[in-house]
């Protein structure tokens, strides 16, 4: 049954047209050639042209196609699409029987559909927004286990896929803050930040206001970690809208009175018999942080996801501070503004009064894969186009072989379900490093990327092609 929210409902009728596209470039890929490239184009352009609802045009409005496109969507949804997603992989004679007849009539709906639009998309403007994909990249929370993606940002750099949009929660929107500052991806950005920090640097373990964050046992000093590295040309810090590839950041805005403990109690909860913990004892109260999240997620319909970046106002919050709020994990570590800063004051406000919370922390409660959100953003228009391709990534998947964060990643699987569907390809990393190691040495970093490149690796002539334009139809 069709979801009543707007953006599920959207993406319930992309998904056949997608998956079956999915499933065309993946058969030719795996596989000896069975379908030339021009036949592979004239299909994947009768999918993506039947897949349109609404198209941006230059002038910046929307032109709605879905009365034009109607007829067409349906014959590709009855013929094709049963054809590319049959039992056991494609009907391969089913699907080249068919080239002709719906390359003909996608050459008659295209027409039709310039037509419909009353001047405003040319021919060539429908052809972008049909055979150019935009990728989109999201990465997940879970500490240490970050470090992977910066295999697959390299991986990813290396076939020249450069994303429009990134989306990520925790400690995956930290380094994605990273890829965000540049076109291109420059691993000695990162290097060169790592060779200063170190566990004390960016965790204080000390009593101290807690404005918009919820107490918590460590203080993460994030901007005097990364601050000197993530300036603008004019040496203040950057913004989410000033990154050169748009960020949008999960975070969890909690509403008064929800917290099932004392918040003084969240400040105590590493404590080891009433001593201040030290890095190495954190693997021993793993069990004391679940029971305690777990009785804060009971309290989930009293949570707001908030993503930091999907819209104007918030894309002018300081971008150090989005991913420090979204990394905040309740009684473990805490992130705050608390500086003399007018403008942050002001924007925070607003954010907590359009949402009706009254406390911001870890976006992993909530959504540890923002896929949908990420989905979402490109639907609205956050890239221009409304075709994209999202490739997700996570290393905090439930795993057998980490018994001791085997509950956490449960708690964080629950809420990374409601995203799966809008990612177009999944990757879970299992060659990670601990959620605890987040200032890994130089071999233990070397270790974590060359295994999430050797997991990527398989995947990437997929994630290529389907981003890769192809050829629109010939008259």
């Amino acid at each position: 049954m069709p979801s009543g929210d707007p953006i599920d409902a959207l993406r319930d009728a992309a998904r056949p047209f997608e998956e079956a596209e999915a499933a065309l470039v993946r058969s030719v890929v795996s596989t000896a050639a069975w379908l030339s490239e021009p036949d592979e184009a004239a299909l994947r352009y009768a999918l993506n042209l039947a897949r349109l609802e609404r198209v941006r045009a230059p002038d910046g409005a929307d032109v709605d196609l879905a009365p034009a496109l109607a007829p067409f969507r349906a014959d590709v949804r009855e013929r094709l699409v049963p054809a590319l997603l049959a039992p056991g992989g494609p009907d391969r004679a089913r699907v080249v029987g068919l080239v002709a007849d719906l390359s003909l009539h996608a050459r008659a709906f295209r027409d039709r559909a310039v037509l419909a639009s009353a001047g405003r998309l040319s021919p060539d403007a429908l052809d972008r927004e049909v055979c150019e994909k935009a990728l989109v990249l999201v990465c997940g929370g879970g500490g240490g286990v970050a470090w992977s993606y910066l295999g697959a940002f390299a991986l990813l750099d290396q076939y020249g896929l450069v994303p429009r949009l990134l989306a990520g929660t925790s400690m995956g929107s930290v380094l994605l803050l990273f890829r965000a500052r540049r076109l291109r991806w420059h691993a000695e950005d990162v290097d060169a930040a790592l060779r200063q920090l170190s566990f004390r640097s960016i965790f204080r373990f000390l009593q101290t206001e807690a404005r918009y964050g919820v107490p918590a046992a460590m203080r993460l000093y994030l901007r005097a970690a990364i601050g000197d590295f993530l300036k603008g040309p004019d040496g203040h810090p950057l913004t989410l809208g000033q990154l050169p590839i748009p960020l949008v950041v999960a975070v969890t805005g909690i509403r008064a009175g929800a917290l099932p403990r004392d918040p003084a109690a969240y400040e105590h909860l590493l404590d080891e018999h009433g001593r201040a913990p030290r890095p190495g004892v954190l693997s021993r109260v793993v069990s004391d942080v679940l029971q305690a999240l777990t009785e804060l997620l009971a309290q989930g319909d009293r949570f707001a996801r908030i993503y930091l970046g999907e819209d104007p106002e918030t894309r002018a919050f300081d971008a150090i501070d989005a991913v420090g709020f979204s990394s905040a994990l309740p009684g473990v570590i805490h992130y705050d503004v608390l500086r003399d800063d007018e403008r942050m004051h002001r924007l925070l406000a607003a954010v907590l009064e359009r949402h009706d919370v009254a406390r911001l922390c870890d976006g992993g409660l909530v959504d540890n894969l923002p896929a949908r959100a990420a989905w979402a953003a490109v639907q609205r228009g956050a890239v221009g186009t409304r075709n994209a391709f999202v490739l997700a990534l996570e290393g905090f998947g439930p795993k057998l072989a980490h018994p001791l964060w085997f509950g956490l990643e449960q708690l964080a699987a629950k809420n990374v379900a409601r995203s799966r569907p809008f990612a177009h390809h999944h990757r879970s990393f299992q060659r990670v490093l601990s959620p605890l190691e987040i200032v890994p040495d130089d071999e233990t970093l070397r270790r974590a990327v060359q295994g999430a490149k050797a997991e990527l690796h398989p995947d990437l002539p997929f994630v290529a092609r389907m981003v890769r334009p192809f050829a629109p139809l010939q008259a």
